[in-house]
């Protein structure tokens, strides 16, 4: 596993979408966290393993725009790197990567923080 790709506070971006502005923006919360210790919080695990007794290595990220919405997911998958194809089409390289300076300073202007909030109104 690749520890230095995310730290905590770290502000990230999900693949989907074609413009920032469509992407998911999360924060890092926790690394390295164990499945039995999310078990009855508010986490939603979006990884595919069935039995979270036995997951290990997750990440525990937060949605900057929706800050009751909390997830978990196995480190590898965050940090997977995509298919040439889907580089191409969604402008960045892993599932889930780091923001760049000019980035955390777009997302941070209020014209952004407008249309990401009109976003998730509808």
């Amino acid at each position: 596993m690749n520890q230095g790709i995310y730290q905590i506070g770290m502000l990230c971006k999900h693949f989907k979408g074609t413009t920032l502005q469509e992407k998911n923006i999360y924060r890092i919360e926790r690394i390295d966290v164990d499945g039995i210790s999310i078990m009855g919080k508010d986490v939603i695990y979006t990884g595919d393993h069935p039995n979270l007794e036995n997951v290990h290595h997750l990440i525990i990220y937060s949605n900057i725009f929706q800050e009751d919405k909390i997830f978990a997911r196995e480190y590898e998958d965050l940090a997977h790197i995509l298919p040439k194809e889907k580089q191409e089409q969604f402008h960045q390289m892993r599932r889930v990567e780091p923001l760049t300076e000019e980035e955390i300073f777009e997302i941070g202007t209020d014209i952004f923080r407008q249309k990401k909030k009109e976003m998730y109104r509808k």
